[in-house]
């Protein structure tokens, strides 16, 4: 009796150990299955948002290396750096001997991509398209680095309060957003890049949102022509906080002149967390809270 318990307790360690020394094969968004021997151990990351999305997923005490602006949170401001997402250290990206490198596919430069896969390191490549996405995910960097309960409780959370803010934005009036990129050269975003899906959560309509280009230059005399009723922008530098409402900020203040404009009028300039709004990843539901709470001010002029 005592012998066969002893061959149960035998097989259930052995299921164990080897379930835990292999990973299932997980598929990125370039369409791609990796397939690692074994969950990744040493990880590195090429985009600060990929950073976020790591942590978030239970995977935090595997990241060996990163890029700039990887700030938050803020144990990972102690990670070593191994470029940017433009230009990246080979020799050092070697050197640290990663099991995986997450890319941001279509955000980091092609060619330096290329380089590090001629090292024959793995890549794995992500990009969300929607906040829909990114809980699936964190259940996939869960299935990468061993962390699924971590990466799947991670993932219900962010599922639940994505429901509850559509839930509570799904009847707001329709708002006109236009979205400010960057000043010089003047640019915005179409409706396929994930800003545009924020601001449609929150019953917002990106004025720009059917150009044919994710990231169109634009005209002064076509913002002004077409008159929205927000103008939206990242805040300079980073950290938390909600939406603020700022007109004379050094990247819209040049809006002022246009007087005429609803958004000047009733003085509907807002920015928000640039380090939230721009980053796929799990922070991005406080810079919809943000958005939302702006557009919501800006309704009282309708």
């Amino acid at each position: 009796m005592q012998q066969k318990a002893f061959h149960v307790f035998l097989t259930v360690v052995c299921v164990f150990f080897t379930s835990a020394a292999y990973a299932a094969p997980v598929k990125d968004d370039a369409g791609r299955t990796l397939d690692l021997p074994r969950p990744a151990m040493r990880v590195m990351t090429l985009a600060p948002s990929l950073t976020e999305m790591l942590y978030e997923a239970g995977g935090g005490d595997k990241l060996i290396g990163t890029v700039e602006y990887s700030n938050y949170p803020p144990a990972a401001q102690k990670v070593e750096r191994v470029g940017s997402n433009q230009k990246l250290d080979l020799e050092r990206i070697a050197a640290l001997k990663p099991d995986v490198v997450l890319v941001w596919y279509h955000g980091n430069a092609l060619r330096e991509i290329e380089r590090v896969g001629a090292l024959g390191i793995p890549l794995f490549y992500v990009e969300p398209h929607t906040i829909a996405d990114i809980p699936g995910v964190l259940e996939r960097l869960g299935q990468l680095v061993g962390t699924d309960k971590v990466a799947q409780e991670a993932a219900q959370r962010f599922r639940n309060r994505h429901a509850a803010l559509r839930t509570q934005y799904s009847n707001r009036g329709p708002i006109n957003v236009f979205y400010q990129i960057s000043g010089k050269p003047l640019m915005t975003m179409n409706d396929e890049q994930i800003i545009s899906d924020v601001i449609r959560l929150c019953g917002g309509r990106n004025v720009f949102g059917k150009e044919p280009m994710l990231v169109p230059r634009l005209s002064t005399e076509s913002v002004v022509a077409i008159d929205p009723d927000v103008i939206m922008a990242s805040r300079l530098g980073y950290g938390d906080g909600g939406a603020v409402r700022d007109p004379d900020a050094v990247n819209v203040k040049s809006w002022n002149e246009f007087t005429g404009m609803k958004a000047v009028r009733n003085k509907q300039i807002w920015l928000i967390p640039g380090d939230q709004i721009s980053r796929h990843g799990p922070r991005i539901l406080d810079a919809a809270q943000a958005v939302c709470t702006a557009l919501d001010e800006a309704r009282k002029f309708k």
